[in-house]
This record gives structure tokens, sequence and C-alpha cells, in this order.
């Protein structure tokens, strides 16, 4: 099916843009802090992962997410109802320090739940709402496509971010002139 191409599509380039965007970051860089009200690269990271796995497991299986099925609130430490919406500047300065190869287990656990989704749905899915027995709930006739248009806009919304902290913490030539547009590449 087109639509499930597409979203692939799309979630595969953003995880080419997050993964040539950090490859070369250190801890320190991870998780400097461009002011005391800023998000880090890693707690970015972190969220961007969390809020993937909320929208798949939660708001569309109405599930457990893989946060706390898989025990990954264990491992980082934080607790199971948290995704980084509403953190306050405190919360973020004191966000534990996880080495990368950790992050990036639990985004690529997520992802693959994620795809599997998408894999699964059908034609009728997409336009399916999930909450539309809780009408209390804010959500409660937002659609699978709606879920997947707000999931998508907030992941790309967030590379973006990532790389401009990256830009000003280790200079802007540190972002590849490329980078996000490909066709550059093929004109030179």
């Amino acid at each position: 099916m087109i639509t499930t191409s597409f979203f692939k599509e799309l979630l595969s380039k953003e995880d080419n843009l997050l993964s040539e965007i950090i490859s070369d970051l250190s801890a320190d860089d991870l998780y400097w802090q461009p002011g005391s009200e800023s998000n880090s690269i890693g707690w970015t990271i972190w969220h961007m992962a969390r809020v993937e796995d909320m929208w798949i497991q939660f708001f569309s299986k109405r599930g457990i997410e893989r946060w706390e099925s898989e025990n990954w609130h264990t491992i980082f430490n934080l607790p199971t109802r948290q995704t980084g919406f509403k953190h306050t500047p405190e919360q973020v300065s004191l966000f534990p320090r996880i080495d990368i190869n950790t992050m990036m287990a639990y985004r690529q656990s997520v992802r693959c739940s994620t795809t599997e989704f998408i894999d699964r749905l059908q034609k009728g899915d997409y336009t399916s709402t999930p909450w539309s027995d809780k009408p209390d709930m804010w959500w409660h006739n937002f659609t699978i496509i709606n879920m997947l248009q707000q999931l998508l806009g907030e992941l790309y919304q967030h590379i973006g971010q990532i790389a401009y902290i990256k830009g000003l913490r280790k200079g802007f030539a540190s972002v590849p002139e490329d980078y996000a547009t490909p066709q550059m590449r093929y004109q030179k």
C-alpha cells in the first residue's frame, strides 16, 4: 500500500538524519545545554522515542508502552509516565546522562514496534479512532492518520532542533552542507 510505504520511508529518512547528525558527538556534546532553559540533544532524543512509544503503544494499540513493558524506565531511572511534555528546566538539567548506545537501543525498540504497527495497517485502519469510546480524552476523535501526521511532524521538528543545538555547540560547519538535502549531493 502506498500510504504504508510512504510512512515507512519518512521514518527511515528521519532515522538516517538522526544517525548522521549525532555520529560524531561526545557524551559531553549530548548533554550540553545552550542555556539553562534549553533542551540537550540527549534529552531530545529520549523525548522523541518516548513520544513515538506513547503514540504507537498507548494511543494506537491502547497497550503498555515499551518504556514500561521492557523496563527501560528502570534503566533510565525515570518514572513510567514521563515523556518530557511539560518538563521544567530543572527536570531537563537533571536528566540522567544515559550513554548513546542505550538511548539508541530504546529508540530502536520503539521504532521496530512502530514499523510493525504500520506494516499491519489496512486501508480502513487509517481512519479509525482508537479512543472514540472515551469522549473525555482530548484525542478521542484523533484518527490513526492524524496520529501518524502528528508523530512525523514532531520527529522532524526535533531533528531540526538537534541539528541546531549541534551547530551551537560545535559550530555550524559541524552540520554537513548537504544535510537533509540529498539533491545537493548530486549537484557536485
